[in-house]
């Protein structure tokens, strides 16, 4: 058991040791290139991980994968002359980077110690022959600055390409240019009088606006009045026609409504007289009617029987010794008879 353990144990750190005795680690931001002393330098560029490297046989050369700068700034800014021979500082930035799967080929020939300086060298002889080329004008505008900084990629790219290495599009960026301060002081005034002359015809532009301003608006003003009167002339006009309109319209109204009060009048007057010609009419009828069914006996027998209704006897004295009493009196006979008679009358 324990020599098991021991066995173990050495199978641990031999698996420790190995890996880290055996190979190289290339980080994410770095290019490997492998030189045997056997076979010389591998063809082709290590990426990010690890890297076979047996001790004392193998070489692992690490170059930067990331971008580059050459920064020709303040004290090592670019001196040069225009065209017009006048002298001036320019601040640029030189951006660029190991061309892909060329890693392996700067270390093969030599440049691996040296290619930034041979970098440094072209850019600078390059760009001061190019930035040469412009006057002291075009220096002053960015159009021209950026024409030259793009157009200047392609030729370095072929100038830099016997050392494996390449400007990236925009790699080239021009930071500032400053002329000597007699030269600047020049261009200032001169700037100066250009903007003092163009605010001199912005302000006679902004009069010569004003004046024409002026005169539209008031121009306006007469318009607005005249088409006021216009516009107030016709709405008298309309005024004046729709309130004779109205006139005749309320003057027809009231004719027509005597009119139709008069005839409803008459036809009123009419109604009634018919009304009340009828009415007496029925009535004289309905007396007549009544008449006639009165001397009917049965008319007879009912005034008899309102007569009875009626009649009231009052306090009268009666002898019963009376023979007349009996005969008027003595019997039902005779009491209709008397009513009889009586409603007859």
């Amino acid at each position: 058991m324990a020599r098991l353990i021991q066995f173990g144990a050495i199978a641990v750190i031999l698996g420790w040791l190995i890996p880290n005795l055996a190979t190289t680690y290339i980080e994410p931001d770095e290019i490997g290139v492998r030189r045997s002393l056997l076979s010389g330098v591998a063809h082709k560029d290590l990426a990010q991980g690890r890297a076979f490297s047996v001790p004392f046989l193998h070489t692992i050369y690490r170059l930067p994968s990331t971008l580059h700068y050459q920064l020709f700034v303040s004290e090592r800014a670019l001196s040069l002359r225009t065209r017009e021979n006048n002298v001036i500082d320019v601040d640029v930035t030189v951006i660029y980077e190991i061309v892909p799967n060329e890693a392996h080929l700067i270390v093969e020939e030599g440049f691996i110690g040296s290619y930034e300086t041979k970098v440094s060298s072209i850019t600078q002889g390059f760009l001061r022959e190019q930035l040469a080329t412009l006057s002291s004008e075009d220096v002053q505008l960015p159009s021209k600055r950026e024409a030259v900084a793009t157009g200047s990629t392609g030729p370095i790219n072929k100038l830099l390409a016997q050392y494996h290495v390449r400007v990236p599009e925009n790699g080239v960026v021009l930071r500032a240019i400053r002329f000597r301060p007699e030269y600047e002081q020049k261009l200032q005034d001169k700037q100066l009088y250009a903007v003092q002359a163009r605010l001199d015809e912005a302000k006679g532009k902004e009069a010569e606006a004003a004046t024409l301003t002026d005169t539209d608006s008031k121009g306006i003003d007469r318009d607005v009045k005249l088409e006021a009167e216009t516009w107030n002339t016709k709405i008298e006009e309309a005024k004046t026609v729709f309130e004779i309109e109205i006139a005749d319209v309320n003057a027809l109204a009231l004719r027509y409504d005597r009119e139709k009060r008069a005839a409803a009048d008459a036809l009123c007057s009419k109604a009634l007289a018919e009304g009340n010609l009828a009415e007496a009419k029925a009535d004289a009828l309905g007396e007549k009617l009544k008449a006639q069914a009165l001397s009917t006996p049965a008319g007879r027998t009912y005034s008899a029987i309102e007569a009875a209704r009626n009649f009231k006897l009052g306090d009268i004295l009666l002898n019963s010794q009376d023979p007349a009493f009996l005969r008027d009196f003595g019997s039902m006979d005779a009491w209709r008879k008397f009513f009889l008679s009586g409603s007859s009358r």
